[in-house]
């Protein structure tokens, strides 16, 4: 096998292929109709929910 020449190989590892890592992480949830309601009059349902998540995080910071 030392004396063969190595064949073209398809694909593998390539610079800057592949996804680019993110911080960001998914979370998944059911929704009651009243908010979903809420969110379907939101252009950016995720901005919104981000926003409310830090805005009640903050009022309620040490009562964890």
């Amino acid at each position: 096998m030392e004396n063969q020449a190595e064949k073209p190989q398809r694909g593998g590892k390539r610079e800057g292929s592949g996804r680019k890592k993110t911080t960001s992480k998914t979370y998944g949830f059911n929704a009651p109709q009243e908010v979903v309601d809420i969110l379907e009059k939101v252009p950016s349902k995720t901005d919104y929910i981000i926003a409310a998540i830090k805005e009640k995080y903050e009022r309620e910071k040490g009562h964890f």
